[in-house]
């Protein structure tokens, strides 16, 4: 690489895009100081517009940069930077520069979710509230494109620092690094088969049982714990241990109790499987729309737009987005008999599609449903 950049710099004619490339931090990193030195000395000697016969020019390195240039080139740092040390020693440093800047804008790619920008923004402290923000938003970028490593270090780095002021932003981030845990289970041995360690197992139970009103919560960790349970099979707690309050607060439990007791239903006849019609009573619901009509001033009714029905215990788009997490066989058979189902009652198909091994006959003794 820095024998790359060396040719790079030495094919170039214009010094400005040499002196650009040679303050890179990936260049300062990879040469030494003599060789970006003599590597500038090259180029000034190569370049037709520098007369050798004058006193030569001063080095670049030694013109002391302004103060905006300096705050230009950390802020670049700052974006490129996913060690959280790192990290804090450039805002340090930007601060000690300026106090009329909030660094946690410097580049528009840093989101939050926004039930956590409130707190977070509500920091006093101007260096400790751009730290938060920025690991976490790091964090959170790096979780999402995999690298779970970086996110890792910037969670457990943002978690040591809201621990010392805040117990509200603490428990965020316990929330997230669990998220942060089952992903990473997932896209390694959970994906080989490998059952999860009890410990994680317990954290999601914990997580889905917890009543601390003040914390915000995002509605993406409550879903991927509900399918974790799901996926690992652990229909007992689901089904026989999850608390009451649970079922009346979070849709994503009670969806995820509905489908683990019809998965515990199916071997039994048919006149047991009482989970099977509520399972399907809640799906119907979800995905009925409403339909809004308008009387003209000639008396006649026109239709102006369906609307997605309210009754149901989630949006269709929220089902749609659990259902993509699924990946256990006989819940997924399951859920794909409900929609079959819902086919054939929207379509009013009388022969009914079925299959001896997929049990797609547990939804077909259930009333059609108007509004579909």
């Amino acid at each position: 690489m820095a024998a790359f950049l060396k040719n790079v710099c030495l094919g170039l004619e214009d010094l400005q895009y040499v002196f650009m490339i040679s303050s890179h931090e990936l260049f300062i990193t990879l040469l030494k100081d003599e060789e970006r030195k003599l590597l500038v000395d090259q180029m000034r000697k190569r370049s037709p517009r520098v007369n050798l016969c004058i006193k030569p020019v001063t080095s670049f390195y030694d013109i002391p940069a302004s103060a905006s240039v300096n705050i230009g080139q950390l802020e670049h740092q700052l974006i490129l930077s996913v060690d959280p040390w790192r990290i804090r020693q450039i805002l340090i440093e930007l601060h000690g520069m300026t106090s009329e800047r909030q660094f946690w804008t410097v580049s528009n790619k840093w989101e939050v979710p926004s039930v956590y920008s409130g707190v977070i923004l509500g920091i006093k402290d101007n260096l400790t509230r751009d730290l938060v923000y920025i690991l976490m938003a790091k964090g959170l970028h790096c979780s999402t494109v995999k690298d779970f490593s970086h996110a890792k270090q910037l969670f457990a780095a943002c978690l040591e620092l809201v621990t010392e002021f805040s117990p509200k932003l603490r428990q965020v981030m316990l929330n997230e690094m669990l998220l942060l845990d089952i992903h990473t289970h997932e896209a390694g041995t959970g994906q080989a088969g490998e059952r999860p360690p009890s410990d994680l197992i317990s954290r999601v139970r914990g997580y889905l049982e917890m009543r601390l009103p003040d914390i915000p919560l995002r509605q993406v960790i409550a879903e991927e714990c509900v399918a974790f349970m799901l996926n690992w099979r652990e229909s007992e707690y689901l089904t026989l241990q999850v608390p009451a309050f649970l079922l009346q607060s979070n849709p994503y439990v009670k969806l995820g109790q509905l489908l683990a007791a019809t998965c515990k239903e199916l071997p039994g006849p048919k006149e047991s499987r009482r989970t099977a019609k509520d399972l399907w009573e809640v799906v119907v619901q979800i995905c009925s729309v409403s339909s809004q009509h308008k009387r003209g001033n000639d008396g006649r009714v026109s239709l102006i737009k369906q609307r997605e029905s309210t009754l149901g215990i989630m949006y269709r788009s929220e089902l749609l987005s659990f259902i993509k997490k699924l990946r256990e066989p006989l819940v997924l058979t399951i859920i794909l008999s409900l929609f079959v189902k819902l086919h054939n009652v929207r379509e009013d198909i009388v022969n009914d599609i079925t299959a001896e091994h997929f049990y797609l006959a547990i939804f077909h003794s259930q009333p059609a449903v108007c509004g579909l």
